[in-house]
């Protein structure tokens, strides 16, 4: 994940995020398409982008393991590190997310 950047507030709260049928908002933040993720374990934030073929993530699902599927090869990038489940060397880019009373923030 991003250590270093600005963060940027992407809604007053996590409710208010345009969530779709598979827990997946796409935003723009800093002129960058954004996954932002409702998973079991938090939020998490990633790039629309897919490395692999370049698909657009948002459009994918999360499958078992918590991982976003890309919905064009359905290759599978962990959240936490931003690394294909195949270990194929492709890696995606993830974003720090923050919830605050101020709002829901990334950090780009």
């Amino acid at each position: 994940m991003k250590e270093t950047g600005e963060w940027y507030k992407v809604s007053e709260s996590v409710e208010a995020i345009p969530f779709n049928e598979k827990k997946i908002a796409l935003v723009e933040v800093a002129g960058k398409k954004i996954c932002v993720i409702n998973t079991a374990a938090g939020l998490k934030a990633c790039t629309n982008r897919c490395p692999h073929a370049g698909g657009n993530l948002s459009e994918g699902f999360i499958d078992n393991k918590g991982n976003i599927v890309c919905c064009v090869h359905y290759y599978k990038f962990n959240l936490n590190t931003g690394r294909d489940a195949l270990n194929e060397g492709y890696f995606l880019k993830t974003y720090p997310v923050k919830t605050t009373e101020e709002g829901v923030f990334v950090r780009v």
